[in-house]
């Protein structure tokens, strides 16, 4: 056991005292808050143990941060999830399998790497990898052995002084905290903790995506599902008797156990109402964990001008993590290239307008591929802070947050009546669709 699991565990051990156990409920419907990847997967596992289930889920569709568009009826464009990461043991491979969908590998070895004239102009001629990698991991380690946890910024900063890096290593520094930190773990590294960064695990493999769209795995997983859509939960209840449950209409359901699926970002916003409130460890847990931002920005063309033999387009640029990564969706046959904007980047790119957004995204395009880049013919972009039912794209290590804070998360309340899953609340997995699903699973099968 390293250093911050043995941390983790002695927190959750003097945490638990504040959490209520886990007891056998009343038979009964099973209520179920949600239709994301978590929500649908403890449906399942609930109806296939023979449980009478009604979903609950606030938006018009199912899927909740997997949401493919079909505004372009020939280019299916998932705006939230669009990969398995990892295919080997990954439970969403056989899932995939089973739903009949095709997918395509991508690669992130299968690069190039563009440098922005102004920094060319500087001398910067590579990514620096060995060393930009070389000064987190000493970094990190630091961080191991430091009795108090500190941001990654905060960690880099202290082995490499700002104002000791050259230009040209300030930039590659930069490019590799964007790419590798931020955009992996959707916070900025002001925010991520350099103790528990690293602390997920990863399932062997490549990665695929769906050229024919996410959503054929929601789909097939809502499959005999009872689903209500547009039936947002405002106020949650409970008592000897059982959990009721209110809408934003005023009905109220009640049922003998309820597992709760919304995103960490709703409810750190506390758009659902708990009574009796929250243990004390949950709402810390919620508050100190981290709802990270990684929006997605589809720019459509008459005909690619990229090469398309090359999955991921990188710009190294000023301002790293705003539109310094590019995926090319060329060998789905779709003109189109994917832009990233991340944490601070994305923060700011969502209080654009969509000229703006566009006009932004095609200057960096200009600095990669040269001034006769010509200008898209159609887009799609996400904001997903500004959305009120994820309130971000996922959960990160906030510093000063822990793993005893994720077991918090997914601790059963009211005497086990009320449960909690998804990908915030995977200790392994979190962060990702895979993270989701094993939640929800294990939930159901509670």
């Amino acid at each position: 056991m390293d250093r911050r699991r043995f941390l983790a565990v002695m927190s959750a051990a003097l945490a638990a005292p504040g959490l209520a156990a886990c007891k056998p409920v009343k038979a009964g419907t099973v209520l179920v808050i949600g239709a994301g990847m978590a929500g649908l997967a403890a449906a399942q596992a609930l109806t296939a143990r023979g449980a009478r289930v009604t979903v609950l889920e606030a938006r018009g569709r199912i899927g909740g941060r997997i949401h493919t568009s079909r505004l372009w009826p020939d280019v299916p464009i998932d705006l939230g999830a669009s990969w398995i990461h990892g295919t080997h043991g990954n439970p969403l491979t056989a899932l995939a399998r089973e739903a009949g969908t095709k997918t395509l590998t991508t690669s992130y070895d299968n690069s190039k790497l563009y440098i922005a004239p102004q920094l060319a102009a500087l001398g910067v001629k590579g990514r620096g990898t060995d060393w930009a990698s070389g000064v987190v991991e000493r970094a990190l380690e630091r961080a191991q052995e430091a009795d108090a946890d500190v941001s990654l910024r905060d960690a880099v900063d202290r082995i490499s002084p700002p104002g000791k890096r050259s230009p040209v290593r300030a930039a590659q520094l930069e490019h590799h905290l964007a790419g590798d930190y931020e955009q992996e773990y959707s916070g900025s590294a002001r925010e991520l903790s350099a103790l528990w960064i690293g602390a997920d695990e990863a399932f062997g493999g490549g990665d695929v995506l769906f050229p024919g769209g996410y959503d054929q795995l929601t789909d097939h997983l809502a499959r005999g599902l009872d689903i209500r859509l547009n039936s947002p939960v405002v106020h949650v209840r409970w008592d000897r008797s059982g959990v009721e449950v209110e809408l934003t209409s005023g009905e109220r359901l009640q049922a003998g156990r309820v597992i709760v699926t919304v995103p960490l970002g709703v409810l750190k916003a506390g758009s659902i109402r708990f009574t009796p409130a929250l243990s004390a460890g949950k709402q810390a847990a919620i508050d100190r964990l981290g709802m990270g931002l990684l929006n997605k920005h589809f720019l459509r063309f008459e005909t690619p001008f990229w090469p398309t033999d090359i999955d991921w387009h990188e710009c190294m640029k000023r301002e790293p993590g705003r539109w310094s990564q590019w995926v090319s969706f060329a060998k789905t046959g779709a003109p189109v290239l994917l832009g990233f904007t991340s944490s601070d980047a994305a923060r700011h790119v969502e209080t654009l307008d969509e000229p703006a957004v566009l006009a932004d995204a095609s200057a960096a395009l200009r600095d990669m591929f040269g001034a006769a880049t010509p200008a898209p013919v159609a887009a799609q972009m996400t904001r997903w802070e500004s959305d009120q039912l994820a309130g971000g794209s996922y959960s990160f290590y906030a510093v000063h947050s822990s793993l005893a804070d994720r077991e918090a998360l997914a601790m059963p309340e009211a005497e086990g009546a009320l449960r909690f899953a998804g990908e915030a609340c995977s200790i392994d997995y979190f962060g990702t669709v895979h993270g989701a699903f094993i939640s929800g699973q294990s939930e159901g099968g509670a």
